[in-house]
């Protein structure tokens, strides 16, 4: 597995956690990641968290299920 894959597999459960973390980005190593969360149509307790460097441009998407305290409100 590559090294940049690594760093955004690391990236994704850090901000799965916490999406106010302050992550650097695998890409370029300058900017900070900025999470942008997507409902899913389909489903009422999925999302996609887009994970977005505001240096290069770079992004990746984790879909999430919801904890069901979240989507009973």
């Amino acid at each position: 597995m590559k090294s940049v894959t690594k760093k955004w597999i690391e990236a994704g459960y850090i901000l799965q956690n916490d999406p106010k973390a302050i992550v650097l980005c695998p890409e370029c190593g300058v900017g900070s990641l900025i999470v942008k969360d997507e409902p899913i149509i389909s489903s009422n307790n999925r999302i996609d968290r887009y994970l977005i460097c505001n240096n290069c441009g770079k992004w990746n998407v984790i879909t999430m299920q919801l904890p069901s305290d979240e989507t009973n409100e």
